[in-house]
């Protein structure tokens, strides 16, 4: 499906994506893309749909579609012409469109003009347009920053319901960790344009967290310095555990202390944070 070999993107005499392995993406695979600002993330995309020169081996679908996450669409005309005019179809002869934007929920605001939409209305209307195109391979490119927390869930279970049955490809590029862990079967992680690792969610768990990690409220390390501990986001202390047994005496062990906390095996921002820490790199906030 999609073929990455020795990829890198030159911008001058500065390098902003580097792939020295090979990334081998299979059909149905969805795979979320995570690194900070400047990792290289939207330089990825730039190369799949040749808006810049890159050396090395890029074997792609022929059909590849993008969701951005700002459009320049027409703001004086509705949101019906905006979508007849781009897909060049008529929406009332159009079955397919009419299911979409059905399935979106979209009806009642194909007469407003695109300014008098709301954050989510106008994400909603650019996945009507990628979705149609039902490519062998999409990208969405951090669709859902700036929204609140119940309209990126809308969003997310939306792409999870649409793309259940269909043989399509996504990379999801996002900073919104916990979206991956509902959406996500594979990560790939890149930072300052470098490739950190590749591979499935839950192999990337236990190669950098363990079988589990105990989350706490407390930001003091010192105190569980008997544990061991890993990376983890900040105001959190992270430790690991390597079985259930262990998981289960260093759970009891906090609740007679009192401390407040969470148990996790798909905690995709410890994937990320104990990656780079083991790469020998430091995050760069997204």
């Amino acid at each position: 499906m999609l073929k990455i070999k020795n990829l890198k993107v030159d911008y001058g005499k500065f390098t902003a994506l580097n792939i020295n392995k090979e990334v081998n993406i299979e059909e149905q695979d969805i795979v979320g893309v995570i690194g900070g600002n400047g990792a290289g993330k939207s330089t990825l995309i730039k190369a799949l749909t040749n808006q810049v020169k890159y050396e090395g081996e890029l074997e792609k679908p022929k059909s590849v579609a993008v969701h951005l996450q700002e459009n320049a669409y027409p703001t004086t005309v509705s949101c019906q012409t905006i979508l007849e005019g781009l897909l060049k179809t008529s929406y009332k002869k159009n079955t397919k469109l009419i299911d979409l934007v059905q399935f979106f929920d979209f009806e009642k605001n194909l007469k407003k003009k695109f300014s008098q939409l709301s954050g989510g209305q106008k994400q909603r209307l650019t996945m009507i347009m990628v979705l149609y195109q039902d490519a062998a391979l999409t990208c969405f490119d951090e669709m859902s920053t700036g929204l609140d927390f119940e309209t990126r869930s809308q969003l997310m279970k939306k792409i999870q319901e649409w793309y259940a049955d269909k043989p399509a490809t996504l990379l999801l590029i996002t900073h919104y960790f916990d979206e991956l862990e509902h959406l996500a079967k594979k990560l790939l992680i890149i930072e300052k344009g470098q490739l950190v690792d590749f591979g499935g969610l839950d192999d990337m768990f236990k190669k950098y967290v363990g079988y589990s990690a105990i989350v706490i409220e407390s930001e003091k390390k010192s105190d569980f310095e008997s544990y061991k501990v890993i990376e983890g986001e900040d105001g959190k202390v992270a430790l690991a555990c390597q079985n259930l047994a262990e998981q289960q005496i260093i759970a009891d062990s906090l609740v007679k202390q009192g401390y407040k906390f969470m148990i996790t095996n798909t905690n995709v921002e410890l994937i990320y944070l104990n990656a780079l820490a083991q790469a020998g790199m430091t995050r760069e906030k997204a």
